[in-house]
């Protein structure tokens, strides 16, 4: 200033003007919270009549520490609002307040009376519905996925069918008519699992076949004993409702959040008389129990305590619809709203906002449930597979090749024969005996006659 003398500011002032960010220092802003929040680890009020009304919980706490990580720390207080959040977004549009703070869902709908900070939440919107004890009736084919269970059955019968194969001409039981054998093969297949004292093996390569199959079958046996038992040891519980295009076929109400009513109707295509409106997680529970509603969509920040209180009774199904999120609203246009985004993107990095989230949303330890991925499939058993059937090929290949080879008395007749057929020039041979196959011509029978003199 000494080198450039007074400055001289657009309009004619010579004072320096006090900008935004100085009038922010001297304000004490109005900060509207929602009295009727449905989670008090978000937002908790509290009254008093000494100590007068306290204000915490995770989305009051986030609010503080943006606040003191801005360049300037704006002074405010908390003042509590006896309505919804759309009420009071209202109250912000009409300039009773100058931000609100809380569990605020971000939507559309709710931009034309604020905009809103980033989520300091997860975004989405989740289904939410009871359990029941699942059904033991066809417990004994799920500790293995459908793709083991064929894949058992192939190698079983490819094992049968190979064995049955060399042993056929070394025992009259596996011969006789075709349906006779295809019911022999069968049955030679699945005996293999459990021994090898069926039918008497004759050959070496059956014997080969047969060893390795029953070792691989003895670590299914037990796998398969081994995760039957834990499955019917542990409780499961199931849905009672398993999609949501089921919830939508069978025309059941189901519980919203009145911000989430728009989203259901024209997206997931609810009709409007089967949603009813719940505020609080235990109003929601209270619908379940008087079968008032078959499902409940919540939004994922109040998910995840839902199901951290009643994890054995509720469970998550179908996806994660990306809508929503918590945010914090301020009135359009204003200019703190720039400030408070980089803020919170600073405490977000810095994990501060990590840190709140452990204090305040740690979900509640609750015993894990079993679900169908337990039931397991042919990755951990590859290598088994491959032993066997590889086993069983060679034995096979070998058997195939032994015999054709023996149809010859040995393999020099063989190449002596196809020498001889496309060495010498004639294509026809005129000898009986050729490559040890005898050719049988008839006999021709002459009488004698007298000749005439005549």
């Amino acid at each position: 200033m000494i080198d450039l003398e007074q400055v001289h500011w657009p309009g004619g002032p010579r004072y320096t003007p006090r900008g935004w960010t100085a009038l922010t220092s001297a304000k004490l802003f109005r900060i509207g919270v929602a009295s009727l929040s449905g989670y008090e680890e978000y937002v908790k009020v509290e009254s008093d009549d000494r100590l007068g009304t306290n204000f915490s919980g995770f989305a009051n706490e986030v609010f503080k520490a943006t606040t003191a990580s801005m360049p300037f720390c704006p002074q405010y207080e908390f003042q509590y609002f006896n309505g919804s959040y759309n009420e009071l977004l209202e109250q912000l549009h009409l300039k009773n307040f100058d931000a609100v703070v809380g569990d605020v869902e971000i939507v559309a709908s709710r931009h034309q009376y604020a905009e809103f900070t980033y989520p300091y939440t997860e975004t989405g919107l989740v289904l939410i519905v009871p359990v029941r004890s699942s059904s033991k009736a066809w417990s004994f084919i799920k500790p293995f996925t459908a793709t083991m269970w064929v894949l058992i059955s192939v190698i079983t019968v490819y094992n049968g069918f190979v064995v049955w194969w060399i042993e056929r001409k070394h025992c009259d039981e596996l011969q006789g008519s075709i349906p006779n054998q295809i019911g022999i093969m069968i049955w030679l297949s699945f005996n293999t699992l459990f021994s090898l004292n069926g039918p008497k093996l004759h050959s070496n390569l059956s014997r080969m076949s047969g060893v390795v199959w029953l070792f691989v079958a003895l670590i299914i046996i037990q796998t398969y004993t081994a995760n039957l038992s834990s499955m019917l040891t542990v409780q499961r519980l199931e849905p009672t409702i398993p999609s949501v295009e089921e919830l939508l076929n069978s025309n059941a109400m189901v519980g919203t959040g009145t911000y989430m009513e728009r989203y259901l109707a024209k997206v997931l295509k609810f009709k409007n008389q089967n949603m009813q409106h719940f505020q609080s997680a235990e109003s929601y529970v209270k619908g379940f129990e008087d079968k008032k509603i078959s499902a409940a969509f919540l939004g994922t920040p109040s998910a995840k305590i839902f199901l951290a209180k009643y994890c054995n009774s509720f469970i998550q199904i179908g996806p994660t619809y990306k809508i929503g999120g918590f945010g914090f609203a301020f009135p359009r246009g204003s200019p703190l709203l720039a400030s408070v985004n980089e803020a919170l993107l600073k405490i977000s990095e810095n994990g501060t906002l990590q840190e709140l989230e452990k204090t305040w949303i740690t979900p509640q330890k609750c015993p894990k449930m079993p679900s169908d991925s337990s039931s397991l499939g042919p990755s951990g058993f590859r290598e088994l597979f491959f032993i066997t059937a590889g086993t069983t090929t060679i034995a096979f290949v070998i058997y195939v090749c032994r015999t054709n080879l023996l149809r010859h008395k040995n393999i020099w007749g063989i190449i002596s024969a196809v020498l001889k057929r496309w060495v010498s020039p004639r294509r026809h041979f005129t000898s009986r005996r050729v490559a040890n196959v005898e050719i049988s011509l008839p006999e021709i029978h002459l009488k004698p006659t007298k000749l005439s003199t005549e």
